[in-house]
């Protein structure tokens, strides 16, 4: 088989690394964008704390001053009135000062300019107090001074200081708002880059989220419905369909290895009439292929329905990224029973010899109900199952005794075929017998068996049906034979006909004989 065609490395890439692709490619985006977005926010908070440190200096530098101006409005105000009483303000001026220059200190101890301005600011205001307010304070005290100290106080000297100590906290001032200023800068610099990055990386988010939406409907869910579509036309007959997505490396590749299995069965089917065994079992899986496609299909529809909301989700205004991740698991379990079915599928269709391994004979049977669900609910049957749970595990080829319960069933469903009086009832049933083995019975309700025919049935090419070959009773007698085990059949209470089979303990010795 030579298939020509030119496939991406995301094509070949597995459904879950698919989804895990696309997922990392939207938490990438969003990773990106949120890690700048919180080096702004830090960029954002520094600058803001540097502010409200250069706010406090600034407040504090203010009330520095403030109490200067205070210190020098007593002295004013004693040196005029002789009154002691301006001398308070004085006094609280000059420890207020002291407090809020040790404030700044404290505040800008990490900044030795700062530190040098500050201290030639104090020592310009130590000049001032000792050199001009406390000598005229002193000359106050004595009555025949006190002209000496106001024509003091009043000369160019008191206005020269207190100018060097307004120029000076000036200075420190403007050093300051400097520096807010360029915080500030900083701080909207922070703030666009913040918001322009949560712009873009939200943009980008959406962007990759909806390519990666349009890369898996177009690597899954297109391909899928494709697929379908071809096994709908298998399974009318039409095996000249070609099979879309051989040569993929994922599991829409697998699958179309499968489909395409099929198809090629189908075809050895038609030249392989002389192989009894396995057009017995080609020739009841052809009759129920349009189950089986139905059964596919189910997963197949889920997938794509789900994929296709999961674009909705993705291509809101705001997409909702959970609802999304919820979809893509859905498509992701549909995904995976839908290769289980081919699997299955497969295996039944497959030319090889007995396989024996062990298996759960209740598995075995679930999954031939699986593909015959369709069927019974066509011909509308009711299906009873008592497969209890308990260890049913025994050594066996599974694509053979599958084949038995495939032919049963469909006996089954054609013995009821014409029942129009009564309940058309098909009981599956499996139970632990003594020895260790397995029993399994299928009961109909349909018109059981001719007493005139009954030591016939199992008689190769011996059918009392119209069309039958007369070898699927055989084959099934043989193939649990050939395990060790024993069939029979027997009239079911009060209408129909029941069929048994046992299967002894784990056994791993070569089969008998060959079915296949």
């Amino acid at each position: 088989m030579q298939i020509h065609s030119h496939v991406s490395a995301f094509t070949n890439l597995p459904i879950p690394r698919k989804f895990m692709a696309a997922f990392a490619a939207v938490v990438v985006v969003i990773f990106v964008s949120s890690t700048i977005v919180y080096d702004r926010l830090r960029v954002i908070e520094w600058a803001k704390d540097l502010r409200v440190h250069t706010t406090d200096v600034l407040e504090t530098l203010q009330k520095a001053m403030d109490a200067m101006v205070d210190q020098e409005t007593g002295l004013r105000g004693y040196l005029i009135t002789g009154d002691e009483k301006f001398l308070e303000p004085y006094h609280r001026g000059g420890n207020a000062y002291t407090a809020a220059i040790q404030k700044i200190k404290d505040i800008t101890s990490d900044n030795p300019s700062q530190q040098s301005r500050l201290d030639e600011l104090n020592e310009l205001a130590k000049n001032w107090r000792s050199v001009i307010a406390e000598r005229a304070i002193a000359l106050m005290a004595k009555p025949e001074m006190r002209e000496e100290a106001r024509a003091w106080e009043g000369s160019t000297l008191g206005k020269t200081a207190m100018d060097l100590i307004r120029a000076k906290v000036d200075e420190i001032d403007g050093v300051e708002r400097d520096q807010l200023a360029k915080r500030d800068a900083v701080q909207k610099q922070a703030f666009a880059t913040a918001y322009m990055m949560t712009i873009l990386g939200g943009a980008a988010s959406l962007i990759i989220a909806t390519l990666m939406g349009v890369l898996l409907t177009r690597g899954i869910a297109v391909p899928i419905t494709r697929m379908t579509s071809a096994m709908t036309t298998l399974a009318k007959g039409d095996s000249t369909v070609e099979v879309p997505g051989v040569g993929r490396n994922d599991e829409i590749g697998a699958m179309a290895v499968a489909v395409h299995i099929f198809k090629d069965n189908m075809i050895e089917r038609q030249r392989a009439q002389a192989e009894l065994a396995r057009v017995s079992r080609l020739t009841t899986m052809g009759e129920l292929v349009a189950s089986i496609a139905h059964e596919v299909n189910q997963p197949l529809t889920g997938i794509v329905t789900h994929g296709e909301a999961g674009l909705r989700w993705l291509n809101r205004d705001e997409p909702n990224l959970d609802a999304a991740r919820d979809t893509l698991s859905y498509i992701i379990q549909d995904g995976r029973r839908a290769a289980e079915i081919i699997e299955n599928l497969r295996a039944l269709t497959n030319k090889s010899g007995p396989q024996l391994r062990r298996l759960d004979i209740n598995g075995a049977i679930q999954e031939i109900l699986a593909l015959t669900r369709s069927e019974l609910t066509r011909h509308d049957l009711v299906l009873h199952t008592d497969l209890s749970t308990g260890d049913r595990t025994v050594f066996r080829d599974r694509v053979q005794l599958q084949q038995v319960m495939l032919n049963l069933i469909v006996n089954g469903i054609e013995a009821m075929s014409a029942v129009m009086d009564r309940p058309k009832v098909l009981t599956i049933s499996s139970e632990r017998v003594e020895t260790g083995g397995v029993l399994v019975a299928v009961k109909d309700t349909g018109a059981g068996i001719d007493p005139a025919t009954a030591d016939r049935i199992f008689e190769s090419f011996f059918t009392t049906k119209p069309n039958g070959m007369g070898i699927g009773l055989s084959i099934c007698r043989s193939i649990i034979e050939a395990h060790g085990g024993r069939f029979w059949a027997s009239p079911n209470t009060p209408h129909g006909a029941v069929f048994q089979f046992t299967l002894p303990a784990d056994r791993s010795e070569p089969l008998a004989t060959s079915t296949s």
